[in-house]
């Protein structure tokens, strides 16, 4: 955790932010093992100031996916504004994946060396909150497969991450993801839907890494 959670001054927020957006991208360019002091180098603040706010790599890691998951939040809220379950549910799955897709660098690193266990058992557990909110919806309305589940959906933002990585032949395929999110999005209506093989994946309740 951070180590300070009271509201911060301006001037303490916007170093927060420097040294966020910094974290992040040195991690996806670099890996979890870059140091402390290109972090730093890179926000533009002192390595004093880092370690202050953010006393170990882990508590970095967690304060990044915590900013992600308030931009979730934010989509999720933008999603409920509009009228249309359909609408509402599809336009959230694919601001979900622009974000993803944004982070997708960082997201490999994470995945590759810690997994799961980086995110508190609250965080976890918010990562599925605005999925299955309006997922429930779409499905109230009969507008999407009764069978499909929040974890489902995070598979799904997983499938439209790796269409984003080179085709076979090294073709860029970075602007092509939307083909394969409607593919996706048209193979959950209920009118598509057949019988599923294998029940669906179920998070497992997050380790208290406290």
């Amino acid at each position: 955790m951070e180590a300070n959670l009271r509201p911060l001054r301006a001037d303490a927020a916007r170093n927060r932010a420097r040294v966020l957006d910094a974290a992040r991208s040195a991690f996806a360019e670099l890996g979890l093992d870059v140091g402390v002091e290109e972090i730093a180098r890179r926000a533009g603040v002192g390595k004093g100031t880092l370690y202050r706010r953010f006393p170990t790599k882990d508590a970095l890691v967690r304060a990044i996916f915590e900013d992600i998951l308030d931009d979730v939040d934010a989509r999720v809220a933008e999603a409920e504004r509009i009228e249309d379950p359909w609408e509402s549910f599809a336009r959230y799955v694919e601001s979900v994946a622009e974000l993803q897709i944004s982070n997708q660098g960082f997201f490999d690193v994470v995945n590759q060396r810690l997994g799961a266990v980086v995110l508190s058992p609250e965080q976890r557990t918010r990562a599925l909150a605005g999925t299955a909110q309006l997922l429930a919806r779409a499905q109230e309305a009969g507008v999407v497969r009764s069978d499909l589940t929040p974890e489902d959906v995070q598979i799904m933002l997983r499938m439209v991450g790796a269409a984003t990585r080179p085709a076979i032949d090294g073709t860029p395929m970075d602007q092509r993801w939307r083909r394969y999110l409607t593919l996706l999005l048209d193979g959950i209506r209920p009118e598509a839907a057949t019988p599923l093989p294998a029940e669906s994946w179920t998070a497992a309740p997050a380790p208290d890494s406290a």
